[in-house]
């Protein structure tokens, strides 16, 4: 029954992102007590209405600045803004970026949309993904013919491409089989240090973690490529990993073109461009982000800009997941729920089960 009411009341507010409605309009539509829409709201998200409709009406007015040439001053008066000025600053808060930077040179960033349920999986879903693999994988050959490593964010990812047949002859496919956003790094990425803080935060040995994390990676340690490509999702999770290996290719100096395709995990799809990436001042995004766990105020791709922010206050006593877990302890399938309820971080089930733990 709960189930039922949370997904009609994300109904209406999807619905009606572009109106002016307030939590009794929501409610009587919906047959509920306002107080009800707002109890219930907060319970499953860990965060009040008001907040996520914010955060998908930018995430909206986002994608039709970069597909509509609606006037910027338009679009936010739709999505509820009183003036361009109020627009632009919001925008920026959440991006990283002005919406009239974002609508000249748009790039990756990641939707932020609630849901009852996981997406949908069928065959028609996995060959639209195929074929947009199959599509950028092409691009990349035509416009960069050379010597191609391809790094997958986790095992997972590359089983898929195995599976389903994504892996181009002669190029060399690699996971990166880590979880950034969980414990502590150090500087240097996989240096000694960097190995041994990783283990420890990860509760493993040295020996588990160099043959589960670095010895899949031993072509981009060992080997010289003239491109990498970089196939990582848009939540949090996979986000760090990524400034990771950034980091580490401009620690080793590489030289060569560094491509980013982006899995959009919510809705598992793939955007249908590569986009090449300036790996100069990773480092210190880095060390920033992930060593010292502070705002970054490099310039970063928008999606990045978003999961710093995730990553920064996930961890807090107020953040929206530590809030659902502490008014759900009792539940069952406490990390199932947080798994379905929370894909913007890509945690899985290791790192909630912790949390739990901690919580506990």
């Amino acid at each position: 029954m709960i189930t039922s009411n949370v997904k009609k009341i994300l109904d209406y507010v999807e619905q009606n992102l572009d109106e002016d409605f307030s939590l009794n309009d929501l409610a009587n539509n919906c047959n509920f007590s306002p107080y009800y829409c707002s109890v219930i709201f907060h319970k499953f998200f860990g965060e009040t209405m008001k907040s996520y409709v914010k955060k998908r009406r930018l995430v909206c007015a986002a994608n039709e600045l970069k597909s509509t040439d609606s006037r910027i001053v338009d679009i936010a008066v739709k999505y509820g803004y009183s003036s361009q000025e109020a627009f632009s600053r919001a925008f920026s808060l959440m991006f990283g970026v002005s919406p009239k930077r974002f609508r000249e040179n748009p790039k990756p960033l990641a939707d932020y949309e609630k849901n009852s349920h996981p997406p949908i999986k069928n065959k028609e879903n996995t060959a639209m993904k195929n074929e947009t693999i199959k599509n950028v994988q092409s691009q990349i050959k035509r416009d960069y013919p050379f010597k191609t490593l391809h790094i997958l964010n986790g095992l997972s990812m590359l089983s898929f491409f195995q599976k389903n047949r994504l892996i181009s002859e002669n190029e060399v496919y690699v996971p990166f089989n880590e979880a950034m956003c969980w414990g502590e790094t150090s500087e240097k990425v996989f240096s000694p240090e960097f190995i041994e803080k990783r283990t420890i935060s990860l509760k493993s040995t040295a020996e588990e973690y160099k043959k589960i994390v670095i010895e899949p990676l031993r072509p981009l340690l060992d080997e010289k490529f003239d491109i990498i490509v970089l196939w990582f999702g848009d939540d949090m999770f996979c986000q760090m990993n990524l400034i990771t290996i950034l980091a580490f290719l401009e620690q080793i100096h590489f030289k060569g073109d560094v491509l980013f395709c982006m899995a959009e995990e919510q809705t598992d799809t793939m955007l249908p461009n590569a986009f090449e990436i300036n790996i100069e001042n990773y480092s210190e995004i880095y060390e920033t982000i992930l060593c010292y766990r502070k705002k970054c105020d490099i310039k970063l791709l928008p999606v990045t800009y978003q999961a710093m922010n995730l990553y920064l206050t996930y961890r807090e006593e107020n953040s929206d997941i530590k809030k659902y877990i502490k008014n759900n302890l009792t539940k069952d399938n406490l990390i199932k729920d947080l798994l379905i309820l929370f894909p913007q971080y890509g945690l899985g089930d290791l790192q909630y089960k912790w949390m739990i733990e901690e919580i506990k």
